[in-house]
């Protein structure tokens, strides 16, 4: 984590910023028409799931039909959240593609072992062989939406992903065990989308905008190809996992490793993203129209997000964290944010608790699953006194429903303030104290405010200043950062 300042990614500059206003008219018709199509296909599933799989033959063409029209919508929900301006649209259909992803991944595993149980001696090896294909691919899914919603994990995601990969490439303990080939010459094989869901689990898709799932998703099965998983450890190697039911993890050191796990890294797609970056530049400043400069655009971001976290030297924590523990009163959202500024009771309050400090960040734990990553909240001790503002950088929720929170200090003196461009007044949070000459950091409500370029007038420190426009600003859930400098 940082010090206050600027958040670190996404960082947008004013053009970018300026686009990102005209999309909000994105097809908010196709977002609820989505959402119902993956209710009425979660329906469908839990009615499959009352069943009894006594025709496996039967069950197994209904199952596969489904898989085939779910993985369709989720295809056009990754097309939708690239059009998505406000994060706070793009949460349902996160969760909605996470959930359907983990049921339909209880219902493959279903049927693959009424398969392997022989019932009524039936023993297809073409049917378990296909069920398992489905099975990996569907799991790869559920890792991508798990990470990129903030959890819950599944409990057994990592372990049938396992057995699966195990099974279809040979137990290495066994005569006829085979190695991962180098090269994968297609993605419908079980080992293309296990290492698939490997490659996602490290690429921090916690961190990723909803808008680049559909670019990152598509470099990151470019990949597969490149990247490295070999049975034993090799220099370079960033993770492991035993396929035996681990869950993956980082390589920190050789000692920790156990017996029978595999080793990971991004091998050559490193070099391959930072080829494809110089010639993404290079499109964003030649566009033929403006729907191919925001697509080089969101390209060029997912190229800088995998690139940042997929280096030899990935982002490590600047400070170390000391282990401090406490309860802190916690408002979430711009909104409520301003009404506890005017003094207004009455509001919604959690509590959540310290777990560690840092130099410009702490940890907490929330009790509920409602806190997601970008997200602007308001805390304080419960026994102290003074509001600060910080920034959610991570957000993992637990199979009990807590809420494992990575928190950005942007401010620790927010002030509530009156700004004017002109056109409209607005009442923004200042994270700086207003000196001549010096920046300043405003938070307001997405798309309070006009164009970014426009100078802005606050009343402070006794009269009306004039704020410079400066080359930065963030979008976060429902607020906008803007920095100017106070002349």
């Amino acid at each position: 984590m940082r010090g206050v300042g600027v958040p670190q990614e996404p960082i947008i500059a004013r053009s970018q910023a300026g686009r990102a206003t005209a999309r909000a008219g994105a097809d908010y018709a196709k977002l609820s028409e989505l959402l119902r199509e993956l209710r009425a296909l979660q329906r469908e599933l839990a009615k499959l799931s009352r069943q009894d799989a006594t025709d496996l033959g039967s069950h197994h063409r209904v199952i596969a039909s489904l898989e085939e029209v779910i993985n369709g919508c989720i295809a056009r929900v990754r097309e939708t959240l690239a059009t998505l301006e406000d994060r706070r649209d793009c949460r349902p259909l996160l969760h909605a593609a996470r959930d359907i992803s983990g049921a339909l991944l209880d219902q493959l595993e279903r049927c693959l072992n009424a398969y392997g149980a022989g019932r009524d001696g039936v023993l297809e090896r073409n049917a378990i062989a296909d069920l398992r294909l489905r099975l990996v691919r569907v799991g790869a899914e559920r890792v991508i939406w798990e990470r990129c919603s903030g959890g819950p994990p599944h409990p057994h995601l990592w372990q049938w992903l396992g057995m699966a990969f195990m099974h279809a490439e040979g137990d290495r303990s066994s005569s006829t065990a085979r190695p991962v080939p180098v090269v994968m010459p297609s993605e419908e094989s079980v080992a293309f989308h296990y290492i698939r869901a490997l490659a996602a689990c490290t690429a921090s898709l916690d961190l990723l905008a909803p808008q680049l799932l559909v670019a990152v998703d598509r470099l990151l099965r470019l990949s597969v190809p490149v990247v490295r998983f070999e049975p034993e450890v090799f220099e370079g190697a960033t993770h492991f996992v035993d396929p035996h039911g681990g869950v993956p993890r980082r390589l920190v050191g050789i000692s920790e490793t156990a017996a029978g796990a595999w080793f990971f890294s991004p091998g050559l797609a490193s070099e391959m993203f930072r080829e494809a970056k110089g010639r993404a530049i290079a499109d964003t400043q030649s566009p033929v129209s403006p729907a191919d400069a925001e697509a080089s655009t969101l390209h060029l971001r997912a190229l800088e997000h995998l690139l940042r976290h997929w280096s030899v030297a990935p982002p490590v924590r600047r400070h170390r964290r000391h282990v401090m523990t406490g309860t802190l009163a916690a408002v979430a959202g711009i909104d409520e944010l301003r009404r506890v500024f005017r003094g207004e009771q009455g509001g919604r309050r959690d509590e959540w608790q310290l777990r560690d400090l840092s130099r410009g960040g702490l940890g907490a734990v929330a009790a509920n699953g409602a806190v997601c990553v970008d997200q602007l909240v308001g805390i304080h001790p419960v026994d102290g006194q003074g509001w600060q503002l910080v920034l959610v950088r991570r957000a993992w929720a637990q199979e009990e429903g807590a809420t494992h929170l990575g928190l950005e200090v942007l401010s620790h003196k927010p002030v509530l303030a009156h700004v004017d461009d002109g056109r409209r007044p607005a009442e923004v949070l200042l994270c700086d104290p207003l000196l001549r000459g010096e920046a300043v950091r405003i938070i307001v409500p997405l798309r309070a405010l006009g164009a970014p370029t426009v100078p802005l007038f606050v009343t402070g420190n006794g009269s009306v200043q004039k704020l410079k426009p400066l080359d930065a600003s963030y979008t976060g859930d429902g607020f906008e950062l803007r920095v100017y400098q106070v002349l």
